[in-house]
């Protein structure tokens, strides 16, 4: 006797939404799920074990162990009843069972006779599916094999929550990632203005009142300061939720420093630090991602004017080499600043995800994963980073790129 299903009730309703959660219902076969499902024939030394979904009006097997075909109508199958259990619902012999013993499986080919199903049931108790065990002949399964197919059952839960929670932080990180770059952009065109604004108005003044001067190179510092802080909180959101990839071209080197020198200096000149920048042995472009060895420059410089005192000297180096394992571009970014012992250096990038946030020499604050994003950059471009360091005697960051 067929059992009709009244999809509007609200039970059912909850039901379905339950499995379309899930988002599982007409994927492709997966070795988690078949493990299980032949664990479960062997357990209960049947031939055949099934686990299927049930929706609307069809049953749809995800993972089938000794048997074929996919889907069945619903009102034709044992595990609609199933569903209704909080328990495992065992069919000693299909043929003489009401229910049952007109079904077609029953009645002609393959002539099944035996069935065990454990209820697939969410945190909340809804049910919406079965994993199931059959054989030809009737049968009587013992109660250690009822609970092992309840445990097999509640696995195939837990496996399934988990995609869904991995989805759902998935979506949870997009959502994130766009925010982060519609945030990043609106922020910074404004910023952008005070920054472009700040600059002409110092060359306006710059024979005029010396305080004017001074306060517009604030602004201009203050700019550069939260400009960068906003590539680094974009960079690390990136690193977090969704990598990166190269995206390489010719760069030209001396248009890169000639870029670091506007951007540094007021923050340099603001500490009265004298800033250097020498190129060497480069000639040409140079194959390398700009943007993100751009922000390997600029977090460097940043950091080392950070932890200079007022009339320290930051030095930065470029040089083109032959290697025995090719070309490589070397920068070296040099401060005689307040630096740190050599064990400290040695640690700097051994925790990846550490944030090490110190305030500078002058109180400056920083987001603390500037070091972080260089790293990340660095190992993308098969790069090597290395530190010396001294305490009261400065840092010296060298890295070397293959280009």
């Amino acid at each position: 006797m067929s059992k009709k299903v009244d999809v509007t009730n609200p039970a059912e309703i909850q039901r379905k939404q339950a499995l379309e959660s899930y988002d599982i219902l007409d994927t492709k076969t997966e070795k988690e799920f078949d493990d299980l499902t032949r664990l479960a024939a062997e357990i209960c030394e049947t031939p055949i074990s099934k686990l299927n979904l049930i929706a609307d009006h069809r049953q749809w097997s995800k993972s089938i162990f000794g048997d074929s075909g996919v889907e069945s109508p619903r009102n034709q199958t044992v595990c609609q009843y199933t569903i209704l259990e909080q328990g495992t619902l065992e069919v000693q012999d299909l043929s003489k069972d009401d229910r049952f013993k007109n079904f077609s499986y029953v009645t002609e080919k393959p002539h099944l006779r035996y069935y065990l199903g454990a209820p697939l049931l969410t945190p909340e108790g809804v049910a919406i599916g079965a994993l199931c065990v059959l054989d030809y002949k009737p049968r009587k399964s013992t109660d250690r094999q009822k609970e092992q197919l309840q445990v097999l059952a509640n696995e195939v839960m837990g496996r399934l929550e988990l995609r869904k929670q991995n989805k759902q932080l998935k979506e949870l990180n997009e959502y994130k990632v766009e925010l982060m770059k519609m945030l990043s952009h609106d922020m910074r065109s404004p910023l952008n203005g005070i920054m472009g604004m700040a600059s002409l108005l110092k060359e306006v003044k710059a024979q005029g009142d010396t305080e004017e001067v001074e306060m517009l190179g604030i602004i201009e510092e203050s700019s550069v300061q939260l400009n960068h802080m906003i590539d680094e909180i974009m960079s690390y959101t990136l690193m977090e939720s969704e990598g990166f990839t190269l995206n390489k071209s010719d760069v030209d080197v001396k248009s890169v420093v000639e870029s670091m020198k506007r951007l540094y200096r007021p923050a340099a000149k603001h500490k009265k630090i004298d800033l250097t920048f020498d190129i060497t042995n480069i000639n040409g472009a140079v194959s390398l991602d700009q943007s993100k060895f751009e922000q390997v420059i600029g977090n460097l410089l940043s950091n080392a004017i950070k932890f200079t005192k007022t009339n320290g000297a930051v030095a930065v180096s470029l040089t083109q080499k032959e290697t025995s394992e090719g070309e490589k571009l070397e920068l070296k970014v040099a401060d005689d600043g307040i630096g740190m012992d050599q064990d400290v250096a040695d640690r700097l990038f051994s925790q990846m995800n550490k944030r090490l946030s110190t305030n500078g020499t002058s109180g400056e604050k920083s987001t603390g994963i500037g070091l972080n994003i260089v790293k990340y950059f660095v190992d993308l471009h098969n790069g090597t980073i290395h530190v010396e360091s001294k305490k009261g005697r400065g840092t010296t960051f060298t890295i070397a790129m293959p280009i």
